[in-house]
């Protein structure tokens, strides 16, 4: 049998009860050195194990365990390890050093740490709340395209207004888009108030600058560079409010910043037929199908956070980069999809819109895996979707060949989907019975098919 020497070992150990704390602090778990008389490092271990058992302590983990000669020899002579040491005896074999307690640690101080402030926010407001008295003065972007009688209602006002464009063609300035000054009790300000929203006549803001310095500005984003064209710039519309809110989520902020330099809040009439963003809140909700009445007189606010007007870019190049021109691009799509499920609506009337606008977002892909990318060819589709299921053309062979011959140009794809579209109605419903789909023959939401050899 070996011979017993001196160990000594870390320990962490917890105290079961209160009463077997040999600490004064409120905490069960403390840190100690032991020193114990045994044979081997496993006897070490079986000795701790059972004194701390009668000691009402439980032994969470046991390291460093070594002779206390080992010790010596790596650390010097530690005179309190000897002392403990030589306090074991075979009777007592197992002595504790000073017990460390613990102590949880303190959760950090809470600290008042500033929301983080979005670089582009967005949200409703009024006319009214636009002439409110600490307001910088309100000012208009009239489309004239959208909106032809600018031109000729802005020549009957004194209202400081003027053209965007530098041309002196009169036909080129009716459909320019046109500056103008807005005061709150003028016949502009009334006028453009009773203007039916859905006509997206323009767009409104604040700003301290004066009309030529405005003019000068917004000039400069008239024409822009795209990945469209890299060998001439084109036409801008941010003055259109769809495309003044598709650029708010399509453009990077220091653009947006440039863009809105001496403008404080951009304010554009909400239309149901615009892309929301999806932090913003309206209440009641203006969904696809909201009558347009509705929304007459609501307002979208779009403002920057100072730190986003800090970073405007100044000496950078303002181009549409690749990543906003598809942003751009994938927001114009959900616009232009939405128009179409809302056209169709007089054809299905009994079709719910969100049924028909996802006709039609199956149309596209269809569109795209068949060759047919034109808004006629894709109305197409979109009515065959309707009409036969998210299918098709599954199940429709002569639908299927014209769609898969590679040889044949989208718009002649088109023309004989069309013509096919009377008979693969007469087929269907023909069909039903034995699909077993005679729930959905109570469900046609297409007209009588003697009205409809003409789709």
């Amino acid at each position: 049998m070996a011979t017993p020497d001196y160990w000594v070992a870390r320990c962490h150990v917890m105290a079961h009860t209160p009463s077997a704390r040999r600490w004064e602090e409120d905490t069960d778990e403390a840190i100690t050195v032991a020193a114990v008389l045994a044979s081997s490092e496993d006897d070490v271990r079986a000795r701790l194990q059972q004194q701390c058992h009668q000691d009402g302590l439980g032994l969470v983990r046991l390291e460093s365990i070594e002779t206390l000669l080992a010790r010596c020899r790596r650390e010097g002579l530690v005179q309190t390890l000897v002392e403990l040491a030589h306090t074991t005896s075979s009777k007592y074999p197992v002595a504790y050093g000073d017990m460390v307690p613990l102590l949880p640690e303190k959760p950090p101080e809470p600290q008042n740490v500033p929301p983080v402030i979005p670089p582009v926010s967005c949200q409703e407001t009024t006319w009214q709340a636009l002439f409110a008295r600490d307001q910088p003065p309100l000012w208009a972007v009239i489309d004239g395209v959208n909106c032809r009688e600018a031109m000729a209602r802005l020549g009957q006002t004194d209202a400081q207004h003027a053209c965007l464009y530098a041309t002196t063609d009169t036909a080129t300035q009716a459909n320019a888009p046109w500056l103008v000054r807005i005061e709150a009790d003028s016949e502009i300000r009334a006028w453009l108030e009773s203007l039916p929203q859905d006509q997206h006549w323009g767009v409104l803001f604040h700003s301290h600058a004066t009309l030529k310095q405005l003019r000068t500005h917004l000039r400069k984003f008239t024409m822009l560079w795209t990945p469209a064209n890299d060998q001439a710039p084109v036409y801008f519309r941010f003055y259109d409010p769809r495309v003044a809110l598709d650029m708010s989520q399509a453009l990077e902020p220091w653009k947006l910043a440039a863009f809105m330099a001496p403008l404080e809040t951009v304010f554009i009439p909400a239309s149901p037929l615009m892309v929301f963003p999806p932090e913003l809140t309206l209440i009641p909700t203006i969904a696809l199908e909201t009558p347009v009445q509705q929304v007459q007189g609501r307002l979208l606010t779009i403002s920057l956070s100072d730190d986003a007007r800090d970073t405007r870019g100044q000496g950078r190049q303002f181009a549409i980069g690749q990543e906003e021109f598809a942003r751009f691009g994938g927001l114009m799509q959900q616009r232009a999809q939405a128009r179409l499920a809302l056209s169709l609506g007089e054809q299905y009337p009994r079709t719910l819109i969100g049924q028909r606008l996802s006709a039609v977002q199956t149309a596209a892909q269809l569109g795209q895996r068949y060759g047919l990318g034109s808004k006629k060819q894709v109305r197409t589709l979109a009515k065959c979707v309707i009409e036969f299921g998210e299918t098709f053309p599954e199940g429709h062979t002569e639908a299927q060949l014209i769609l898969q011959n590679s040889k044949m140009a989208g718009w002649r794809k088109r023309d004989q989907l069309d013509a096919w579209l009377p008979r693969g109605r007469i087929r269907h419903t023909l069909l039903a019975p034995y699909r077993h789909e005679e729930g959905n023959m109570q469900h046609d939401n297409y007209r009588p098919i003697v009205s409809e050899e003409q789709p």
